[in-house]
Parts: structure tokens; C-alpha cells; sequence
């Protein structure tokens, strides 16, 4: 006696092949993705990719000669900051909208604010089943959520 009939397997098969559509989507998202910002005085610019890479930085004129070394570092360091946090804010805005779509078996992974809770649950999603003292393992909740 077989535990999954056909259309059961083909159903699964389906949502599998889905599952890996949105999965490419959001990688290539992420990839496409870019930001560019300036510093508050115009001096400089940076564009960064869907991973937080620099991808561009221009100075705008020589109004940065004027600043001393310690100075520049700073400003860099906090514009290229700025523009990385934009990005991260972006690729996981769309990354959540596009989670959407996937069957409900992911849980909260399209719930999460921010970049931590997706990786808590993402790292749930493998161990909230799996019991330490020897019991056999839970089946997910109606909603598709592991408990």
C-alpha cells in the first residue's frame, strides 16, 4: 500500500517546482537590486548591490580634498552604511512580497521584519519539530506552521 496516491505526489511535485520558480525570482531580485545615495553635502556618492557591494563611488567636485583623513572616513563609512541598510530594507521587502506566493508549509518567513527574524525562522522551521528527548516527530499545525 503506497502512502501518497498520484495526485497527491503530482500535487506535491507542482508546489515543488513553484516553490523553486519564487526561490530563482528572489535570488535574481536580490541581484538586480541596487542603491545609490549621497552624503548630506553632495561631496560623494555610492551605489551599492542587492548583497551590500560597492558598486560605484564617486567624489562630486573637490570639496573632499578640503576634509581631513579622518573626516573622509567617516563620511564614507557612514554613506556606504546608509546606502547597505537601503538596499538589505529593499531586497527584503521584495523578498517578503515574493514569499508570499509560496505554498503555506514556510510558516512566518513572509512575517518577518527584518533580517534576523527571517533567519530565526528559517532555523525554527528545522528545528521546532524535532523533539531532544526521543519522541517521535510532530506533524505541522493546520495552518502549516511548525510548532
Amino acid at each position: 500500500m503506497a502512502l501518497f496516491d498520484e495526485s497527491q505526489v503530482e500535487a506535491a511535485l507542482a508546489e515543488l517546482a513553484h516553490t523553486e520558480e519564487v526561490t530563482e525570482r528572489i535570488r535574481r531580485q536580490g541581484a538586480e537590486t541596487s542603491y545609490r545615495t549621497s552624503d548630506k553635502n553632495k561631496l560623494l556618492s555610492v551605489t551599492v548591490g542587492g548583497q551590500g557591494e560597492i558598486r560605484d563611488l564617486t567624489f562630486r567636485g573637490d570639496g573632499y580634498r578640503d576634509l581631513a583623513p579622518a573626516e573622509l572616513a567617516d563620511l564614507l563609512v557612514k554613506t556606504i552604511e546608509r546606502a547597505r541598510q537601503e538596499v538589505r530594507r529593499r531586497v527584503l521587502a521584495g523578498m517578503q512580497e515574493l514569499m508570499l506566493e509560496l505554498p503555506s508549509p514556510v510558516g512566518g518567513l513572509a512575517e518577518a521584519g527584518s533580517a534576523e527574524e527571517l533567519v530565526e525562522e528559517l532555523l525554527g522551521m528545522f528545528t521546532r519539530n524535532m523533539p531532544d528527548d526521543g519522541r517521535e516527530l510532530a506533524p505541522p499545525e493546520e495552518d502549516g506552521r511548525w510548532r
